[in-house]
């Protein structure tokens, strides 16, 4: 197959990567990718239509970006490649809302959690997008083995416990200037979710609009569920903070990088500070790492690529629970699943596998091998020409 690879910006650098490692699975697998780099172009459409000029293309990738792409001649993305465009999301689709009511009809859609495709499928039904599913991310980065022995494991790791993600503070809900009964409904869903251990956003709001006496079936409320994604930030936030929290009540250890946390210092004398970084600055200090922590929050039955790619790097990886971690991962040989409804439990489980260079070091062996076996960019390639098989049918 003949691919195009639209490669955007982010901020850490990570979904340039993506495209990058997908380019290189594609081409092991015998295809022909091409990547098309956005930046520097003034007219992203334009650019593209040469990159497509004169030759056949099966579908065209993109993560996040340009499923509302039009060009002079009102051509979406797929149009102008002439093959299925297949979007990938790895946010929650509804908070790209105003790109999404734009995407083109025919466009393939994925998300890194099924529950976010059943959101897109309950409130713009089956016939907007020429497909939705669900395709988890990858592990990323060179492969590093844990090492030979525990010993090997712990002398080449200094770094007991890292967390490499950002720091979300909570500020004021994303509702707080609404009407006073859809602060409400907001509220009511956002304790529902806080209240289980995993609820869809979409789920959770439905649930509180029947509770005071709305239909969410009801054509008057089409936009208002829309704004479900409002739930899930809210609920994204509150997590983070809260597992800070019980990691500072235990007074454990660990080291983070990303964004935010210059502000937290003194909140959480537990933290030691490494600075903003790269992505590929923060898979190298994974490769240095005993155990790396992720926090999906409310991803309940999606992925996160820092788990995967924590194992790829010869690390363990502790995470909150997802079915899909269930699914794929035997939960305490080969990952480490906390739960919210018990984080103190989890963090102290935590706290002994980053003591326990022992099991630290099994944990690592057992959670690679099944990374490389199943969850890497070549595994999700073949999830991507199939959604694009969907559409184009």
């Amino acid at each position: 197959m003949r691919v195009i690879l639209v490669k955007g910006q982010s901020y850490y650098n990570g979904l340039e990567i993506f495209i990058d490692e997908l380019a290189v699975a594609f081409a092991e697998a015998g295809h022909d990718p091409i990547v098309f780099d956005t930046k520097g172009e003034a007219d992203v459409a334009a650019g593209l239509a040469r990159a497509a000029t004169g030759q056949s293309f099966d579908l065209v990738y993109s993560i996040n970006i340009l499923g509302e792409l039009r060009d002079s001649n009102s051509r979406s993305m797929g149009e102008i490649v002439g093959a299925p465009h297949v979007l990938q999301f790895v946010d929650h689709p509804l908070s790209h809302l105003a790109r999404l009511e734009q995407t083109a009809p025919g466009t393939a859609v994925l998300t890194i959690d099924p529950s976010h495709a059943d959101a897109l499928k309950a409130i713009y039904g089956p016939n907007r997008f020429g497909f939705v599913g669900f395709c988890p991310h990858a592990a990323v980065g060179p492969t590093k083995s844990p090492g030979e022995d525990a010993g090997a494991f712990a002398r080449t790791r200094p770094i007991p416990i890292l967390f490499p993600g950002s720091y979300t503070s909570i500020g004021p809900a994303p509702w707080s200037q609404m009407q006073l009964g859809v602060q409400r409904l907001f509220e009511a869903a956002t304790e529902i979710v806080l209240a289980s251990e995993w609820t869809p956003g979409l789920v959770a709001l439905d649930t509180a609009m029947r509770a005071a006496g709305l239909s969410p079936e009801d054509d008057q409320f089409a936009g208002f569920r829309k704004l479900a994604s409002y739930v899930h930030e809210r609920v994204r936030a509150l997590r983070r903070v809260a597992l800070f929290e019980a990691v500072a009540r235990a007074e454990l250890p660990v080291q983070v990088v990303g964004r935010g946390f210059e502000e937290s210092s003194a909140r959480f004398p537990n933290l030691t500070f490494l600075g903003e970084v790269s992505f590929s600055e923060s898979i190298a200090l994974m490769a240095r790492s005993r155990v790396v922590l992720n926090i999906n929050a409310n991803f309940g039955a999606g992925s996160h690529d820092r788990t995967l790619s924590a194992l790829n790097a010869g690390a363990a990886a502790a995470s909150d629970f997802s079915s899909f971690y269930a699914d794929h991962f035997e939960e305490g040989p080969e990952m480490l699943l906390y739960r919210w409804r018990d984080l103190d439990a989890g963090v102290a489980a935590l706290g002994r596998l980053a003591g326990d260079p022992q099991a630290a070091f099994n944990m690592a062996v057992a959670g690679q091998a099944k990374v490389l076996n199943g969850h890497r960019w070549k595994n999700r390639a073949e999830i991507i020409i199939d959604a694009a098989m969907q559409a184009r049918g």
